[in-house]
């Protein structure tokens, strides 16, 4: 039977594509269909088969920001991708559009929405004026699927798919290996703050705080746009932008984990409990659903939220367990997605 992968993107790689890897191990002879593909920018198993794309594309390669931009024509763009008359079975992994894509009614179609909210649409521009065409086009969309899933309680709340099943994502946790307190000495010496999605101001409002309580801050992530930042503070360290693997070595040592990432699955949050350390993540549903334990809830950037939190750290950093941590972290691992994928498509192992 021949087998179609689907996923809104392929420009570079993200939590999504390693979902979409796990899928091709199943499905080792697929296709795969997406809006846009910027050749040599995933690397790895996807490149390896053949990709199917939009006009977008072409596009693509010169701005990065594509989807936002080209908003308003999304529709055309996925409705128009050319699906091959020998597909029997489509699996789609959507970030909220791909699913979209016209296919023969007969053919056996499995639909797991990763996301929904891929484009931020409180930062379009002109494009706001076509987002009740636009939505309304993808929300009859999920209509079109045999069997649907999501990623999360959140999400499947939020579409209104009360017969969705719900599928936990998966990460890189053999990534983040664990050191056992008796074979190291443990001294808790500094806070880690991932960048991304983080602005300027809203760094410069923890940093602010955390330095003036002597703390020693570590920043993992891109930082262009925290210069200033950098200028202000010279005793922050930037460690630059990462691999999973380092980010544990920093992650091991650290008082907590800072982490605001805009994720359908807080992968950054999670890896710092499987290394036994607190998160402290924005206090949003799709955290309280997947952070049941170790984690600090920030509600808001105000100095006085920062040092609430703060506080709370100081209390208990030295008293969690590291062990139960890094279980909830390993909860959402491979096995488990691949097993619970297994049966959703209706394929044997």
């Amino acid at each position: 039977m021949k087998t179609a992968l689907c996923i809104d993107s392929l420009l570079s790689r993200d939590d999504s594509t390693f979902l979409l890897e796990m899928a091709l191990n199943l499905f080792p002879n697929s296709e795969i269909y997406t809006i846009a593909h910027k050749q040599g920018g995933i690397l790895g198993t996807i490149e390896t088969r053949p990709i199917v794309s939009s006009f977008l594309t072409h596009k693509a390669a010169k701005n990065p920001n594509v989807f936002k931009s080209n908003f308003w024509i999304l529709p055309s763009a996925v409705k128009n991708i050319p699906f091959h008359p020998s597909i029997e079975k489509v699996i789609v992994f959507s970030r909220g559009f791909i699913h979209g894509l016209n296919f023969p009614a007969h053919i056996q179609s499995y639909l797991y929405v990763v996301e929904w909210d891929m484009v931020d649409q409180s930062k379009l521009g002109f494009q706001k004026l076509f987002a009740p065409y636009v939505n309304d086009w993808r929300e009859k969309a999920l209509t079109h699927f045999k069997k649907i899933s999501v990623s999360s309680e959140y999400l499947k709340q939020g579409l209104s798919l009360p017969n969705a099943e719900v599928i936990q994502p998966t990460f890189r946790t053999e990534e983040y290996p664990f050191v056992k307190d008796e074979d190291h000495n443990f001294l808790f010496e500094h806070h880690l703050i991932y960048t991304h999605d983080l602005s300027a101001e809203h760094f410069r409002s923890i940093v602010k705080v955390l330095i003036s309580k002597g703390e020693m801050v570590r920043a993992m992530g891109p930082n262009e746009h925290l210069k200033a930042v950098r200028e202000e503070f010279p005793q922050i360290d930037f460690a630059g932008d990462h691999c999973e693997a380092t980010s544990a070595m920093y992650s091991h040592q650290a008082k907590a984990v800072w982490d605001f990432s805009r994720t359908f699955f807080p992968v950054r949050a999670l890896g710092g409990l499987c290394t036994g350390r607190p998160v402290v993540v924005p206090d949003i549903a799709i955290n309280r659903e997947y952070l049941s334990q170790g984690a600090y809830f920030l509600k808001s950037f105000s100095e006085n939220d920062i040092n609430r939190i703060h506080a709370e750290i100081e209390r208990s950093f030295l008293s969690h367990d590291r062990r139960a941590l890094r279980r909830l972290g390993l909860k959402w691992n491979e096995r488990l997605f691949k097993s619970r994928m297994v049966k959703f498509l209706d394929k044997n192992e």
